[in-house]
């Protein structure tokens, strides 16, 4: 997004293939770059022109799509030293309160639940995302851990389960407190 792409630039684009799973980077060239729409002459849709090497047709791309093959990029992602020690309290929650983690892992499978929340963040999905490098920044780690308890503490709220909702209580002060020190 950052780069100032012109007409004639070489470029590089992501194209998955028909099974879905698998995919491979794509040379072409900026023929042209313009806005998709004169109502919105400063849009980023589709606003380049690209023509492959090895494809004669104009394809329309957004500028988040293009890659330039001379630029060293790298995902942007937690440092793995705080991706690990935010795996540690999930480790150490699950040694002391396995069976409460368990309930969270499974309450989110539960259809009341997942037609409560739009996002049914659990403890299981939230360490996959870790483990993958799937945050930018610790902020959104963070923000999705008190998202998962805070949507946890309303189910059990609501579900009348006062057991579970005072540990669930319990586990989100605990990591109040070690995410105040990341």
């Amino acid at each position: 997004m950052k780069r100032n792409w012109t007409s004639r630039d070489k470029c590089m684009v992501w194209w998955k293939n028909e099974d879905g799973e698998s995919g491979s980077w794509w040379e072409g060239r900026i023929t042209a770059v313009e806005a998709k729409s004169h109502e919105f002459p400063d849009s980023p849709w589709e606003r380049y022109s690209i023509q492959y090497k090895t494809d004669p047709n104009i394809h329309k791309h957004n500028p988040w799509e293009l890659n330039d093959p001379e630029m060293l990029w790298e995902h942007p992602h937690i440092d793995h030293e705080t991706r690990d020690k935010l795996l540690s309290y999930f480790a150490k929650l699950d040694r002391r309160e396995k069976y409460d983690i368990q309930a969270l892992n499974q309450v989110a499978g539960k259809l009341e639940f997942s037609n409560r929340f739009p996002v049914s963040l659990y403890p299981e999905l939230i360490q996959i995302r870790l483990k993958n490098d799937y945050y930018r920044c610790v902020e959104g780690a963070k923000h999705d851990i008190m998202v998962m308890l805070l949507n946890a503490e309303e189910f059990f709220t609501i579900a009348k389960n006062i057991q579970l909702l005072g540990k669930t209580r319990r586990i989100s002060e605990w990591f109040r407190r070690k995410l105040e020190r990341i």
